[in-house]
């Protein structure tokens, strides 16, 4: 689960339309077929559609980032940079994999997960072992 729970806006509320059908979307030109980041600033006239990407890519970077709990133990959150298959890069959680092996070029796909208790909470996307 996510550490804080995600809420929409105007802005993300395609977005998390998608996730919550269990699909990664993305911007995408329609004039040149160039997939763009979802954090990509888009004008009123600009020609972009929202599609559904394959949900692939592989690891560019990660770290492992430690956490401690309020009882005093602690733990590691795997963190990474993917690109996918569609070619923007996507800064995420990794789950499901070694902290400590070399996830280099590591195959994934996506997988959603609610970011908190609540129905308003929006399902967010991480990444796993393809």
């Amino acid at each position: 689960m996510a550490l804080i729970p995600v809420a929409r806006d105007h802005a993300s509320a395609e977005f998390f339309d998608g996730t919550r059908l269990g699909e990664l979307r993305l911007p995408r030109r329609r004039d040149t077929g160039e997939y763009l980041s979802p954090h990509t600033p888009i004008a009123p006239d600009d020609d972009v559609e929202q599609v559904a990407a394959s949900g692939t890519g592989r690891v560019v970077s990660w770290s492992a980032v430690h956490h401690k709990l309020p009882d005093g133990g602690a733990f590691r959150l795997v963190v990474g940079i993917v690109e996918l298959d569609e070619g923007p890069w996507w800064w995420t959680r990794l789950a499901e994999v070694d902290p400590d092996a070399d996830l280099s070029d590591l195959r994934v796909r996506v997988a959603f997960e609610p970011s908190g208790p609540e129905p308003d909470h929006e399902v967010i996307p991480y990444f796993r072992p393809a």
